[in-house]
C-alpha cells in the first residue's frame, strides 16, 4: 500500500537524521532520541522505522531499536572501522568496506579470520584495498543475504 506524502517526508527526515548521527557521533540514536530531536511521538518514529526496514538498509532489533543502518551497525561487532579519529562498527566485511566507500575516506578495518579468529587488518586507501595476506570470503550468495541476515 502506498504511503502518504507526510509519511514519506517524515521517513526521509528520520533517515537523514539517523545517518547524520551515525556519521557525526559514531553511534546510532535511540528511538526516544529520534522522537525528541524530530519533535514527534515515539509511535510515529517506530512506524517510520518499520517502513524504512522494508528496504533492509535499516534493520530493527527485537526491542524496536535499530540494529543496522547500512553500511553501519548500530551495535558493537567484530568489524570495527576507523577513519581518522572516528570509528564505527559494521555487521560484516562487506558493510565494513562500504563505510569508507560511502564516506570517500581511507580506513582501517579490524577483522578476524572466521575459522580461527586470527586478527586480519584490512586497509582501504584512495578507494582501494591495500594488498595484504588473506582473503575476504563471502560464503552466502548476495541473493540470499536477507533470508537469515543475522547468520549472513
Amino acid at each position: 500500500m502506498p504511503i502518504d506524502q507526510n509519511s514519506a517526508a517524515f521517513d526521509s527526515r528520520l533517515r537523514l537524521f539517523v545517518y547524520r548521527q551515525m556519521v557525526r557521533k559514531g553511534k546510532c540514536p535511540a528511538v526516544a532520541e529520534m522522537a525528541k530531536s524530530l519533535a514527534s511521538p515515539i509511535e510515529r518514529v517506530r512506524v517510520s522505522l518499520a517502513r524504512l526496514s522494508e528496504s533492509h538498509a535499516f534493520m530493527l532489533q527485537n526491542s524496536g531499536e535499530l540494529w543496522r543502518v547500512a553500511p553501519f551497525s548500530a551495535i558493537p561487532t567484530a568489524f570495527p572501522v576507523k577513519i581518522g579519529r572516528h570509528s564505527w562498527f559494521a555487521n560484516c566485511i562487506w558493510d565494513a568496506l562500504g563505510i569508507p566507500a560511502m564516506l570517500g575516506k581511507d580506513a582501517h578495518i579490524g577483522a578476524s579470520c572466521g575459522c580461527c579468529n586470527l586478527e586480519m587488518q584490512v586497509e582501504v586507501r584512495k578507494g582501494k584495498l591495500v594488498p595484504a595476506n588473506g582473503s575476504i570470503h563471502i560464503a552466502v550468495p548476495a541473493r540470499d543475504w536477507y533470508r537469515d541476515v543475522a547468520f549472513t
